[in-house]
């Protein structure tokens, strides 16, 4: 087990670019067409006076992180903006310590400010998450190892509350093979595209899984139990007539509004003959409940 490596942040510099969905994705309260993408480039200095450059980049995606329908999208942005502003200030005025102990010890502080806005913590920690993979980004390069490689020696200096978490790292094994996902959204086309994109590329969820083959997928719900119920139903005819195993989640991205409505969902899934098969491939049921009540 190598030692943690000592790190500063010399600087950060954060761009955008606007982008523009191949096709509408409906997720929870909003239909998204199109969303800024922010890109962070973050330099940093090892204790041996070395410095390099790491890079990450990640969507400004709006009723993400704070479902509020009285925030427009712009503001949205914009809060997610202000957590970047505000981690970037941070990061730079801190003393040398690792890449965790530096998201460690300004998450509190970066919590404060944004609960001063009224964003919230969830939008607090978008700032830091993006920040924090282009520091391992850039540490890895300055090391010259892998981020498994680097994880496995906790470079970053990761520390577990009251449990020696090195043993555990260094025993991690990187998989030799992954499982594609495939999400399937409130608006995707499961056998017929009504507004036809007409690039060449699969557009049904029914021509997704005849050209890549997938077996793993995710679905949205939308909290209407009737809505939901028709959508599974025309969903699983699709999925049935593969002749693999499939294996799904279902993630309500917090639009049901108590357990009772998500049972009741699940009551009548386990219910019906049509979705039989797929009962039995949920795999997992993902933010089902507003989070003011969960």
């Amino acid at each position: 087990m190598s030692e943690p490596t000592q790190l500063t942040v010399c600087d950060v510099q954060l761009y955008e670019r606007d982008v523009t969905l191949r096709m509408p994705f409906r997720f929870g309260v909003v239909t998204l067409r199109e969303s800024p993408q922010v890109f962070a480039k973050v330099r940093i200095r090892l204790a041996d006076g070395r410095e390099g450059w790491g890079h990450s980049a990640e969507m400004l995606a709006p009723k993400w992180f704070d479902k509020n329908l009285e925030l427009s999208n712009e503001d949205n942005f914009d809060q997610l903006r202000h957590a970047l502003t505000t981690a970037a200030t941070l990061y730079k005025g801190s003393d040398p310590t690792t890449a965790f102990g530096l998201f460690r010890g300004n998450y509190d502080e970066q919590v404060r400010i944004c609960d001063a806005r009224g964003d919230g913590s969830l939008v607090a920690c978008y700032g830091p998450a993006v920040l924090d993979r282009a520091i391992l980004d850039a540490l890895c390069r300055l090391q010259g190892v892998s981020f498994y490689k680097a994880v496995q020696a906790n470079l970053p200096g990761i520390v577990g509350e009251e449990f020696d978490i090195n043993p555990f790292l260094s025993a991690l094994r990187p998989s030799t093979h992954i499982h594609a996902r495939h999400t399937v959204g409130m608006v995707d086309p499961i056998r017929e595209n009504p507004e036809p994109v007409g690039d060449g590329l699969p557009e049904t969820l029914q021509e997704v899984i005849a050209t890549y083959g997938h077996r793993y997928f995710k679905i949205k719900v939308c909290g209407d139990l009737e809505e939901d119920v028709q959508r599974l139903q025309d969903i699983a005819s699709v999925l049935d007539d593969s002749p693999n195993e499939y294996v799904i989640s279902l993630d309500g991205n917090e639009q049901y509004n108590d357990v009772a409505g998500v049972m009741e969902l699940l009551d009548r899934i386990e219910g019906d003959a049509a979705l039989n098969r797929f009962n039995n491939s949920i795999l997992f049921i993902e933010q089902p409940i507003s989070r003011a009540v969960a």
